[in-house]
């Protein structure tokens, strides 16, 4: 019987401590509804309306930027898709409350569409941009009204490219986020860092992320901007294996058809083939690069330069090819023999004050009447008077080829 009112005493104790943590945790719930009906049951707050007590106080809004992924970088279309996270912080005079009156809570979540917040938006976009966040999204609001919005979004912006020194080149694009609908005097925005967090889950195939800035620009005083800068350095391992390689051995096949011999009779078709396989990349270069640049690839021009010296080379060797097949027997075209004797005659001035040695009359006259076949003496000069014009011609042709292969 004894036993008895001790089992009583430690039922009731055991009770009451469950009544004193169920009335503890409904205490802490009522307390996060009664802030909730402090803030917006009492008709005074009004999510429209910019939230200061004195109209003439600016609103500071802080904001930094983490860049999530890089998606794509075309510079081509010069544009670049980013994956960003943004932190926005401003002060909001109305959602303040005392923690000692509701259970010492200080801060809760509310969604992005029950208060007042900042309109940014992307002033470079290339895409229309909705409004920024989702309806699902919270916000942190702390006691002292210090309002936390962290949307992340999809941005698509423009990025002007250069690629002079493509495909060792180096992009410098920007984010620039500005505030709309209220002047410099209503809302300041300011950036928090001076660079942007990246945190690298994701890069698109052939950049790397060098660098990153963000800064706070004014034009005039009257607007501010955010600029948010991201510096992409190119992998050129692909472009130097498929693109660049080839070209400069295509270089050294184009002076190779100056070796071959005319008697082959393959002359003219490989010379063609190499002028072919050079428009061929020429084509896959401009490809790579955008069509309204204020900067020309050094590549581009490059490649352009061995295209138009391989048409040069191809005239060249066809003439070289009829000269070798002409009639021995047929006169010299007079203009062709102004030509050889222009580019091969030793009368020239050494210097200053000297003068010109000229070939006298009776040597031009002679000249005129010979046969002139750019081709090894042994084979087509069949008389002793037209060695001089034949060696002038085989010059000429020496000529050619030192400097085709000066050009590369």
């Amino acid at each position: 019987m004894e036993n008895k009112p001790r089992e009583g005493y430690f039922l009731v104790t055991f009770v009451v401590f469950l009544l004193l943590a169920n009335c503890h945790g409904c205490y802490g719930a009522s307390s996060g509804h009664e802030i909730w009906d402090y803030l917006f049951l009492n008709g005074t707050y009004n999510n429209e309306v910019r939230p200061v007590k004195d109209w003439g106080t600016p609103t500071h809004v802080n904001v930094s930027v983490a860049v999530i992924a890089v998606v794509d970088f075309n510079e081509v279309k010069q544009t670049i898709i980013l994956t960003s996270k943004l932190t926005i912080v401003w002060k909001d005079e109305y959602l303040v409350w005392d923690p000692l009156n509701f259970g010492n809570i200080t801060h809760i979540h509310v969604l992005q569409s029950k208060v007042w917040k900042p309109y940014l938006f992307l002033e470079n976009s290339v895409s229309k941009q909705p409004d920024m966040g989702s309806p699902s999204v919270n916000l942190i609001v702390s006691h002292e009204g210090v309002v936390e919005w962290n949307p992340v979004e999809v941005f698509k912006s423009t990025c002007a490219a250069d690629v002079r020194k493509f495909p060792f080149d180096t992009q410098k694009c920007s984010m620039v986020f500005e505030t709309q609908g209220y002047t410099n005097q209503e809302i300041e925005i300011h950036s928090v860092e001076d660079h942007i967090d990246f945190h690298g889950y994701g890069i698109t195939s052939g950049w790397y992320v060098e660098d990153t800035d963000i800064e706070t620009k004014s034009e005039n005083g009257a607007e501010i901007h955010i600029l948010c800068s991201l510096t992409l350095r190119r992998n050129p391992t692909y472009f130097i294996l498929n693109i660049f390689l080839p070209i400069v051995l295509l270089s050294f096949m184009n002076l190779c058809v100056f070796i071959l011999p005319v008697q082959s009779g393959e002359k003219a078709s490989f010379v063609i083939t190499v002028f072919l396989s050079l428009a061929v990349f020429l084509t896959i270069v401009s490809s790579n690069l955008p069509e309204n640049t204020d900067n020309v690839s050094i590549l581009n021009i490059y490649v352009c330069i061995c295209t138009l010296l391989s048409v040069i080379i191809a005239f060249l060797t066809i003439i070289q090819i009829r000269l070798y097949h002409r009639d021995s027997n047929m006169p010299i075209p007079p203009l062709l023999l102004k030509l050889v004797i222009l580019f091969t005659s030793k009368g020239r001035r050494i210097h200053k004050g000297s003068t010109d040695t000229i070939p006298n009359k009776a040597v031009q006259k002679q000249q005129k009447k010979n046969i002139i076949d750019v081709i090894p003496l042994d084979d087509t000069i069949r008389d002793d008077k037209n060695k001089d014009v034949a060696r002038r011609g085989q010059m000429l042709y020496r000529h050619l080829i030192i400097f085709s292969w000066w050009y590369f």
